[in-house]
């Protein structure tokens, strides 16, 4: 029973993290078109590692490159 629990965990923090991406994603081709062209040159290490599945790390690390590129931006301009 607690790994069906944690397992749930799991998976509610990777689609929050995954609800998070789109939406940060969303958030750049609305408020900062112009950025567009720079989300192809963040690393996404987590497609390749289909086999084993995507873990929450290499998800989180890519959210916070999307929320950086942003915040560079925004401080820039």
């Amino acid at each position: 029973m607690l790994l069906v629990f944690q397992n749930l965990a799991y998976m509610q923090s990777n689609n929050d993290l995954n609800t998070n991406i789109r939406l940060t994603t969303l958030k750049i081709q609305e408020e900062y078109p112009e950025l567009v062209k720079y989300l192809n040159e963040i690393p996404r290490n987590f497609l390749s590692n289909t086999d084993k599945g995507i873990n929450n790390k290499e998800l989180k690390g890519y959210l916070d490159s999307l929320n950086n590129l942003i915040e560079t931006y925004a401080k820039e301009h």
